[in-house]
């Protein structure tokens, strides 16, 4: 299964990341920019969201764990292939750096769906990770 991994240093401390982040239903106002739309179903691991993402129609992801002692996060695709993927697990981690920054770490498993090629499947997953980053940083830098 191809993977992608994106390490960067971002200029909040993890525990105000983590807080943004770990709210899984809240996707759409820090990375989408409010665009779309969102649907959340449960709590928890195991609760859904449905999303309806602009120029990629509609994804379903299921939280497969929320750690906040570890700020450790994973999620699944279920429904939908966005970027060409059919199957998709991310995991996401947080760790602190000096000066009051952090650490993310991006690292995500998929299959691309059968007329993709993998490699430019992973380069738009590495660059939808740098974009989730950066729309991180700004709703961050706007609270």
């Amino acid at each position: 299964m191809p993977s992608v991994a994106v390490d960067r240093i971002i200029d909040f401390p993890s525990d105000k990341v983590w807080a943004v982040l770990a709210d899984f239903g809240a996707f759409r106002d820090w990375a989408m920019g409010g665009e779309g739309s969102i649907k959340v179903e449960g709590q928890g691991p195991g609760m859904v969201r449905l999303l309806n993402v602009p120029g990629m129609g509609e994804i379903a992801e299921r939280l497969e764990k929320a750690d906040g002692d570890t700020h450790h996060l994973v999620y699944s695709l279920f429904h939908g292939n966005p970027l060409g993927m059919e199957r998709y697990t991310a995991n996401v981690h947080l760790s602190p750096e000096a000066g009051g920054k952090c650490k993310i770490s991006w690292h995500g498993e998929f299959d691309a769906v059968a007329d993709a090629d993998p490699a430019t499947v992973g380069e738009g997953l590495r660059g939808s990770y740098h974009g989730m980053t950066d729309a991180l940083e700004a709703f961050l830098a706007a609270k």
